[in-house]
Formats: structure tokens, sequence, C-alpha cells
């Protein structure tokens, strides 16, 4: 066999081996969405959607989407004992979801500003990839790495670290948990900046990333970047609405809250 044949046979057999690839793992489906439900909120300003997607069992999701001309992003640092939905009518909030990561002593994990306030420090650890910055001109998911770069921002109103990242620049970050599901906070943005809440029932990492990156799924935002909050027990939703507020209450305290309230 000449050295072009064996060519042409690898060439061959590395296109069999990349179609093997990319067939679905046996076993399990593509994500699909089957449902998707508008809830009724207080404010027009507020799109609360109930989305159940499914790859043979259903996970239920709730989106929260608002308009950046009239609402933006605020981090409560909680009292002890308040709670998320507490917490954000307090602060004359239309939505709300928890915060970040808290040492068992209560106090916060990573960085946390709060009405231009800092209630804790940049940290470094591989899961507080991500920082939440808000400011006059809206809000936006950063790397830690990037936020560092940008740190002369001195028009930050409020600040939040977390993570990991689950999405960047469209496409699913690889890597991530695929063993442990819980239920999921995630923050969702456009280009144009942060534009959706998000708590979904329990999945891991990965599927979180995988749900977020599927076309249909969302065809009310185009996701570039994704930042997983705390989760689990800590995951909260509370939505200002008629007759009466949706909730979905965190299990246990938690340190701080990431709220929807009106522009001043």
């Amino acid at each position: 066999m000449t050295f072009r044949h064996i060519s042409e046979v690898m060439r061959i057999y590395y296109l069999f081996v990349l179609f093997l690839a990319v067939l679905p793992t046996p076993g399990r489906a593509a994500w699909i969405l089957e449902s998707s439900t508008s809830l009724s909120t207080r404010s027009p300003a507020v799109r609360h959607e109930l989305k159940t997607v499914a790859d043979g069992r259903a996970v239920k999701l709730h989106l929260v989407k608002f308009d950046r001309r009239q609402l933006t992003l605020r981090v409560i640092d909680l009292r002890p004992e308040m709670s998320v939905a507490a917490a954000v009518q307090s602060q004359g909030g239309l939505a709300g979801v928890n915060g970040g990561y808290f040492k068992p002593d209560g106090s916060p994990l990573g960085l946390v500003i709060s009405g231009g306030m800092k209630i804790h420090a940049l940290e470094h650890s591989k899961i507080l990839s991500g920082v939440l910055v808000v400011t006059a001109h809206g809000a936006s998911l950063l790397r830690t790495a990037e936020f560092r770069q940008s740190s002369r921002m001195a028009n930050r109103k409020e600040a939040l670290q977390a993570g990991p990242f689950l999405v960047d620049h469209g496409i699913a970050v690889a890597g991530l948990n695929a063993t442990r599901a819980a239920e999921r906070t995630v923050l969702l943005a456009d280009k144009q900046g942060v534009a959706a809440l998000l708590i979904s029932q329990p999945v891991t990492l990965a599927e979180m990333a995988r749900i977020l990156v599927t076309p249909g799924i969302f065809p009310e935002l185009t996701i570039d970047r994704a930042l997983n909050l705390d989760g689990g027990s800590s995951t909260a939703l509370w939505v200002d609405a008629q007759p009466e507020a949706f909730s979905h209450p965190e299990w246990k305290p938690v340190r701080n809250a990431v709220a929807l309230v009106p522009k001043r």
C-alpha cells in the first residue's frame, strides 16, 4: 500500500470516528421544549414564563425576563433570618432570586457590593469564575479576570461574585459537573447585558448549560452568557403578581439576594 493510500485510509477512519463522536449518547435524548406558559405579573416590565423541558424526564424552569429601560438589578445584603421574598419587597422590587455563596458562619463567599458599599472582597476560587456588575449603564456578567482588568470602574453600584459560568459567548462551557443534580439559580445575559433571572428543578451544571444553548427553548432571549448562583437549598424566586405573588422560597437562610427594581 502506498503512502497516498495509507493517507486516504486514515482520512476515512478519522471522519468515521468524528461521525461516531457527534452521535447522541445512548439512553440520553436531546433537550426539547415541551411547554411554555405565561404567568401573571403586576408590571408589564416583567415577563414570567413557566417552561417544561425534557430529555426523557421533565424539568420545570421559571424564567423572569425584564425591560432594561425601566428596571435594573440590585444586590441586597440580607439581615439575619430575612427571607429572599421579604428582602426583595423591602427594596420595592418586582422580582428577585437568591444570590451568591456563603460560608458556614453566614459570611459571604466572594465579592459583594450593595448600594455602592463593599460588603466583602473579591476572592480567588475555581467556582467563583464570574461577577455580576451593575453600573449606571446597566448590568453585565464578567469573567473574574475581566472584572480585575476593569477594576477602575468607579461607578459600579452593585457587584456579586459567583459561578461557575455556564454559557460563554453562546457556547456551553466545557468541563462542568455532570453528576450532581440540584435546583439551580442562574443569571442570563444577551449581548446587551443581563436580561433575565432563572430557576430550575434539579439538574446538573452540565445539563443546565446544555438546556440554555438548545435552540428553541428560549426564543425570547439570545443567551450570550449565563452565570450560576448558589443553588440547591438556597434556590429562591419571588415575583410580584396578581391576584397573589409567586414564591418559590429557599429552604434555609441565605446571605444575599438579587432584585429587579425600578430605575431611579
